[in-house]
């Protein structure tokens, strides 16, 4: 199961990117990939029902042009060889000739059927070899052009016939002098006496090349004429599709399919049809090259996503090695280099950004190594307060039971005094309940009475709720013991207010003495008291500043107000959990 996780795992960060770059070439490429496969399929699918129905109205348009073409050829053989038949002026000639035995009078009218022949040639340039001709002894005659040996009618293509009127597809010219594709016509000439006489006429020996003209379709295109009897009259590609093979007309109006060849034609009203016959290949040659070109388009395309894509990329690299380089230093803990900003409003944004965090994370920890170092001399100075407790502890005991033994009351209640105090100062914990705070400050004020050799009054006010909160250890001493220090006198009054206010403690100190000026409030707010650091058992105001900035940080606050001549407040603030509910009850200590 491991494994198989693994392994799609692997697989997943094969197919989904993982770097920027990567990622940026994946979207570009997908940008461009999927519009134009969408514009392919979408062009690929109008384009080829539009190239389709072009190039095969193309076609129709040019097999029309050439059934025309061919019915006109075919109409205008039919036009001229009227003139030699019968009813016409040189057919009344020959009939003439035909029937007149006089040498002379033959001779007179075959020179004017010559002349009305010429006459006709030269009048109708489409038309090029005429002559008559007797079908029972092959006799030709009046030909207007040297006539080819073995002239057979009925070896030649017929395609369509009327009565009296043979249509002969193209075919080898009769002609002697040219070997090229011609159109023929043989008409009976319909008269009792001359039954075995037909006039023949071909077309001039260009006009067939004219007519399948190849060169207009605009690929490769061979033509095929089909008789009324659906076989091939004509093929310019008799391997395929040779003389007299049948061939159907097709169901399709537009095309029908033949092996790997299309075919397309056009019927005559005479029943006759023209075809034209084009490779697939071809046909579809157009189309591919549209469709190449296409792909041309696609790969220029991707070609220049990848190069923005580089350029994207290329734009990006400086503003993130900058971005890494800060980081790389901030974590070896190296200080602030210069700013580098890059030009680009966005990147330039988020480096101001980091380049400030930065600071404030340098700031951050030399104020952790700050209070760090503010430990470690808390710690060393509890230690040194703590050197042999259990000795002076001992000590004081034996004094004490001494002066029991002796009667000496003042003494032992002294003594007893002494090692409650010593006895909580050199207790563990960083706090203390309320409670426990205001005993110890008591029996601090019995020794001080004691020492200063004069009674003063002192009164706490706390909230009777309030006791079992807690505070930082040896809270209180220090305060009173500033407001002995600055000049409280016989009869004087410490005030100790202890409130909650809101989610806060608030402590306050107050004495009735001489106050200070504001020059030593600072200093004594600073630590910076030599003096009152080396007075009796005090640990003295640094001991709570600093205290209350290990315990607290910036969440506690420590005011001095005074006055010359009027006293001083001592206001400490602190956070609390615990809150007061209801009216408050006050408990009173005096000394």
């Amino acid at each position: 199961m491991d494994r198989l996780s693994s392994i799609l795992m692997r697989t997943c960060r094969k197919i989904v990117p993982t770097s920027l770059k990567r990622k940026l070439v994946h979207v570009l490429l997908l940008s461009t990939f999927i519009p134009l496969l969408l514009i392919g399929i979408i062009s690929y699918t109008s384009m080829h029902t539009i190239l389709e129905t072009k190039i095969t109205s193309g076609i129709h348009s040019n097999l029309k042009q050439v059934r025309v073409s061919l019915e006109n050829v075919l109409g205008n053989l039919n036009y001229a060889s009227q003139q030699l038949a019968f009813d016409g002026r040189v057919g009344k000639d020959i009939y003439a000739y035909m029937t007149n035995d006089h040498p002379y009078d033959r001779k007179i009218l075959a020179g004017e059927i010559e002349t009305e022949m010429n006459l006709l040639t030269s009048t109708n340039p489409n038309i090029g070899l005429m002559f008559y001709y007797n079908q029972g002894t092959n006799q030709i005659l009046f030909p207007n052009l040297l006539v080819r040996e073995g002239f057979d009618p009925a070896e030649l293509p017929v395609f369509t016939k009327l009565p009296g009127i043979s249509y002969y597809g193209p075919h080898q010219t009769v002609n002697a002098q040219f070997d090229r594709k011609v159109m023929s016509i043989t008409r009976k000439i319909d008269y009792p006496d001359l039954d075995q006489l037909y006039i023949y006429m071909e077309t001039d020996n260009r006009l067939v090349d004219t007519v399948f003209n190849k060169m207009q379709y605009g690929m490769g295109v061979y033509h095929l004429i089909v008789d009324t009897d659906n076989r091939i009259a004509y093929s310019e590609n008799p391997s395929s599709f040779p003389v007299g093979m049948r061939l159907a007309a097709q169901e399709d109006a537009n095309r029908s399919v033949y092996g790997t060849q299309y075919t397309f034609e056009e019927a005559s009203n005479q029943g006759w049809r023209v075809v034209a016959v084009i490779p697939i290949q071809s046909y579809k040659h157009e189309i591919f090259n549209w469709f190449l070109q296409f792909g041309l388009i696609a790969v220029l395309s991707l070609f220049v996503s990848i190069s923005f894509a580089w350029l994207i990329w290329r734009i990006v690299t400086r503003p993130l090695t900058s971005l890494n380089r800060g980081i790389r230093l901030m974590v070896q803990n190296q200080s602030q280099g210069e700013l580098q900003l890059t030009g680009i409003d966005e990147f330039d944004y988020s480096l101001r950004r980091f380049h400030e965090m930065k600071g404030t994370v340098i700031q951050l920890i030399e104020d952790i190594k700050e209070n760090e170092r503010n430990k470690s001399r808390l710690e060393v100075e509890k230690m040194i307060s703590q050197i042999n407790p259990h000795f002076v502890h001992n000590t004081l005991d034996t004094i004490r039971w001494q002066a029991r033994l002796n009667g000496q009351e003042d003494i032992d209640h002294l003594i007893s005094t002494l090692n409650r105090v010593l006895h909580y100062n050199l207790g563990k914990g960083e706090t203390a309940t309320i409670r426990e705070e205001l005993a110890a400050l008591k029996d601090y004020i019995t020794l001080q009475e004691i020492r200063y050799q004069f009674h003063f009054d002192i009164r706490i006010s706390v909230p009777q709720e309030q006791l079992e909160s807690r505070i930082p250890r040896f809270m209180l001493q220090p305060l009173v013991e500033n407001a002995l220090y600055h000049g409280i006198t016989d009869d004087g009054l410490i005030r100790v207010d202890i409130s909650q206010e809101a989610d806060r403690i608030r402590i306050e100190v107050s004495d009735n003495g001489m106050g200070m000026s504001p020059e030593e409030a600072d200093r004594l707010l600073q630590g910076d008291d030599p003096a009152h650091k080396r007075r009796g058992m005090g640990i003295g105001m640094p001991y709570v500043i600093r205290t209350l900035k290990y315990q607290y940080g910036e969440s506690a606050g420590i005011d001095i107000k005074s006055r010359s001549g009027e006293g001083t407040s001592i206001i400490i603030t602190i956070p609390s959990s615990t809150h007061g509910e209801g009216d408050l009850q006050h408990a009173r200590i005096d000394c």
